[in-house]
């Protein structure tokens, strides 16, 4: 894409979706923080807030769900004030209707696929007309012709070659103009046309790929926190923003169930092109995750609980933390505090360090290395 138009890819998440009003403060921040300072953004939006699990719950035979999606949708429509998109939505509620009753009697994962493909479709119609009624001209791009998958259904990959081709086109016709691009997340289909999703946080997998194959330097992916936490915040109120991140310690992260950070977002970032991508609300994009990161930079980034089976275990991630010298702090630190070690594991490869702990005081041990990590010494 040309340089000379500054672009950027701009993922809009579901939990920021949640009304017609919310859909044109999205709108409206995308023209303040972009449009109106000369960057023309590909904006990659999520299904509104809950729809997803709603559509799920309907393709598992919970028909009446469909109802919850409608209201939705609807109400989204109906306060955009715009009879167009309204009509275009009930044609698509539609539709998502005969395709749930024939699921109804045999929902095998393809058609799992489509049915979620819906919450993607209405909602960045429903985008593209929220950016037109703030003064910012749109456009649709349909992600099933321009996002090729393999035939995984359910957690489908993207084939990067076809892909590309396909979005070159595209966005060879766009390059000469103001329209902003608008394509749904999480869906694409494969070469037969068969629509297919990326798994679960898949959005910021499409926005990932289509940066890097573009060679698009920058990825915002929109929240509604200021980035990634050291810790989960409903767990330790003194969590704080992890401002600087590597690709390495990003996935690592997400393997072990960090919060907003889907692990399959790098492989486009690694494999084809190293883009920067922040992490945050529209008030402050706080984290900045970089192919790699500076000497000073490393250390330990986020800790959080997990349990591997009935096992629990605590993770340290950082790159650094399976260096010798760290790894003896933490025991030390634990041994201070009579924490009884179950075991520690590390790998040379993985920024990480798992620490397995006695059942029932993993929580405690969270705090604990919280705050000895990242209170103290920060302090």
């Amino acid at each position: 894409m040309a340089k000379d138009i500054l672009p950027c890819v701009i993922k809009i998440g579901g939990s920021l979706l949640k009304n017609g009003k919310s859909y044109l403060e999205a709108a409206e921040e995308a023209k303040r923080l972009f449009v109106e300072r000369g960057v023309i953004p590909i904006i990659v939006v999520s299904a509104a807030k809950g729809v997803t699990d709603a559509l799920l719950q309907v393709s598992k035979g919970h028909i009446e769900v469909i109802n919850e999606v409608y209201e939705k949708y609807e109400n989204v429509a109906e306060e955009l004030k715009s009879s167009k998109v309204y009509e275009r939505m009930l044609r698509e509620i539609k539709v998502l209707e005969d395709i749930v009753k024939v699921a109804s009697k045999n929902c095998d994962t393809k058609l799992q696929d489509l049915i979620l493909s819906y919450g993607e479709r209405i909602s960045k119609m429903l985008m593209v007309e929220a950016l037109e009624i703030v003064g910012v001209k749109a456009i649709e791009l349909d992600a099933r012709e321009l996002i090729v998958t393999n035939d995984v259904h359910g957690d489908a990959s993207i084939d990067y070659t076809a892909t590309r081709n396909r979005l070159e086109k595209v966005m060879h016709l766009l390059k000469a103009t103001s329209i902003i691009p608008v394509i749904e997340g999480f869906v694409g289909a494969t070469e037969h046309g068969e629509v297919t999703t990326l798994g679960r946080g898949g959005s910021d997998y499409t926005a990932t790929a289509i940066a890097a194959l573009l060679g698009i330097d920058k990825v915002y992916l929109v929240t509604e926190v200021d980035g990634i936490m050291t810790a989960d915040p409903t767990i330790i109120p003194t969590a704080r923003i992890v401002d600087v991140m590597s690709y390495r310690e990003a996935v690592e992260a997400a393997m072990h169930g960090a919060k907003r950070i889907n692990p399959k977002s790098f492989e486009p970032l690694n494999d084809i092109y190293h883009c920067i991508v922040y992490v945050g609300s529209w008030n402050s994009f706080g984290t900045k995750i970089s192919h790699t990161i500076p000497d000073e930079r490393k250390g330990p980034k986020i800790v959080l609980h997990r349990h591997h089976g009935e096992k629990p275990y605590i993770a340290i991630i950082g790159e650094g933390v399976n260096y010798l010298d760290f790894i003896k702090k933490v025991v030390d630190i634990l041994y201070e505090n009579n924490v009884d070690i179950k075991g520690v594991q590390t790998y040379f490869r993985k920024p990480s360090l798992i620490v397995h702990v006695e059942g029932g005081c993993e929580m405690n041990v969270l705090k604990l290395l919280h705050q000895k990590l990242f209170e103290e010494e920060v302090d």
